[in-house]
Order: structure tokens, then sequence, then C-alpha cells
């Protein structure tokens, strides 16, 4: 049986030290040569050379490996387009870096009972909570607890807790810029349809409107529903056309519920944008089927996923984060639907 190759092995093959070979091998370029580094990823591929993962984790005393917990109750969280960006994100940038994804779905008020927190070896934490801001303090506190690195998505610092990182994207800020391109007409009415969990992004989505909306005089109604269910989308809308008549404008917490309100107007015999305009949010590849074509943002969740693994990466190798909060900006995307 040939004998599995080794960092010995690789470096006879690459003419270069067993310590040099260990560097390239663990994504270290200091004092390593680009001439060097590829004599040695040559000799790898040619032996076919596979690093001891339990040996190096004894000795870094890693596990290489980093845990996400996504609170949410519904059991078909990975369903949504901007979690699933966010760990796509997160997964390919610590992959990369020889590092595994551990994911934990958890309903609401059962973090302390996941196994994330009981017994999974990691060595650091990413938390995407959910819930009222004291709820979502609550699960920060408990993570950190751990004495874990911890990065924290979607929402803002909380001052009194350590090695902590925030990572989000601007969504006070994206919101803001949809809502003057809805007032570039004058208008006076309009409702968000929003998830009725509450969603630290959703929060900052609704000031950025209510601000700009406030400052124009405009009326801005909230009407909950589940946003996984496209019936409850269609039944929340409904219901508020039926009561309050037709607004000026319908915002979407994200383009699904925005699409489904075209559904709904268009069912009515109401015209987009003629009689209501339609906005959205994220801009997500499937957006591209709405018709009109929807105004909207830009997300930024596959950004969030890399830039916390990248943090969390400099953390490990440095002991400290180099920042206590990422706001990533995002860009209109401008559509026929709210001109």
């Amino acid at each position: 049986m040939r004998e599995r190759p080794t960092l010995r092995s690789v470096a006879l093959k690459a003419n270069v030290s067993i310590a040099t070979v260990s560097k390239v091998v663990n994504g270290i370029a200091a004092g390593v040569s680009e001439a060097t580094r590829k004599e040695v990823e040559a000799a790898i591929e040619e032996l076919g050379y596979r690093p001891n993962r339990v040996g190096r984790s004894l000795r870094s005393q890693r596990h290489q490996a980093v845990g996400l917990a996504i609170v949410d109750p519904s059991p078909r969280f990975l369903a949504d387009p901007f979690t699933t960006n966010l760990v796509a994100g997160l997964c390919n940038q610590l992959n990369t870096n020889g590092f595994g994804l551990l994911l934990y779905g958890v309903m609401p008020g059962k973090l302390s009972e996941s196994s994330l927190i009981r017994q999974s070896e990691v060595d650091a934490i990413c938390l995407n909570p959910s819930g009222t801001r004291d709820e979502r303090e609550a699960a920060m506190e408990l993570v950190s607890g751990l004495g874990q690195p911890l990065v924290v998505f979607q929402d803002r610092p909380v001052q009194n807790l350590q090695d902590v990182c925030f990572v989000r994207q601007d969504d006070a800020g994206g919101a803001e810029l949809l809502a003057n391109e809805v007032m570039k007409r004058p208008r006076r009415r309009a409702v968000m349809v929003i998830a009725d969990i509450p969603w630290p992004a959703v929060e900052n989505r609704v000031a950025g409107f209510r601000k700009v909306f406030e400052a124009r005089g405009v009326q801005l109604d909230l009407v909950t529903c589940d946003e996984t269910d496209s019936q409850a989308i269609s039944s929340g809308i409904a219901g508020y056309l039926d009561d309050h008549g037709v607004p000026d404008v319908i915002v979407g917490q994200n383009d699904q519920i925005a699409i489904a309100c075209i559904d709904i107007l268009t069912a009515r015999g109401l015209e987009v944008p003629r009689d209501v305009a339609v906005t959205g949010y994220n801009a997500f590849p499937f957006t591209g089927l709405s018709r009109p074509a929807l105004a909207t943002v830009r997300s930024r969740a596959y950004d969030v996923g890399v830039t916390a693994a990248s943090a969390i990466l400099e953390r490990l190798e440095n002991g400290r984060f180099r920042q206590r909060e990422y706001v990533l900006p995002l860009e209109l995307v401008p559509g026929n639907s709210a001109p």
C-alpha cells in the first residue's frame, strides 16, 4: 500500500523546509516567496498530500470550525434568499481558509438548549438573532458568555460585550434611498408589509422609510404577516385594501412580498405604478421576473457573510477584532414599479 504523503515528503519533493510547507498549507505568506509557494503547491498536488485535520487541531488547539446560529421560528429558514446568500458568503470564505461551518437553526427562546451552546466545539460563533431588541441582546449575552469570539449579524452593537464584532448592511440607508426615489412624485399615504417576526434589519428599513416619509408629511402604515406564506401575504395586503382603501405606495419588506403585492393589485384591476407605486428590497436575481420591473435596493447579504468570515479569521490569527462594527453601504436599483 502506498504510504500517505506527509509534510516531510512534500518538503523533500519541493526542496524546501518542513516549516515552509507548513506555512503554505496554513495560508501563511510571511517568509514565503511566490515562486516557492507555487513549487510547494505543485508538490502537494503531485503527491496528493492532504493535511491531517485532527493533528492540526491538537497542535493549534483549534477545531477549524465556526458555528452559526440562526434564530428563526421557521423550519425552512434556509429558504429565505437573504439567509441563503449570507450563509454562502460565510461558508465559502471560511472553506477557502481551511475552516468548516456548523449551521444551527434555532427556535426563538431555545438558544440555551441548542447543541451549539451545550456541546459544540468551534473556534468562533456567529449569531443571526431575531425577536425584540431585549431578546436579541439576551441572546448575544448568552453566546458571548461562552468566552469565544462572536460575530453578530444585522444588529447594532451592545457596548458591554467583549470580543464581539457586529456586521450588517446599511438597511436604514438603503430604505432612505428607496423612499427618496418614491418621493419624486407627491404621495400622501404609504403602507409597508413586513414579517410578523421582529428582525433587526427590518426595524432599520422601517426606520429609514419613516424618516423620509414623515419629513414629507406622508403617513406610513404597517401590515404584518407570515412572510414565508404567500397566502398570508396576500391576505394581509387584501385586508388592508378592504379596510383602508388604496394607498399611494406599497412597500415590501423584501422583493417576494412586493411581487405578491403587485399580483394582488393586478387582480383587483389596479395598475402599477399608475394607481399604486410598489417597492421591494434586496434585488436578488428572481426580482427580474417582476412585471413591471421592481424598484428595489441591492442587498449585500453575500458580502456580509464574507466580511464576517474575514473578521473571524483575522481575530483567530491576531487575538483581536480589527473593528467593532462593519456596515456595508447599499445601492438603489430603480424600476418601473415606482417612478
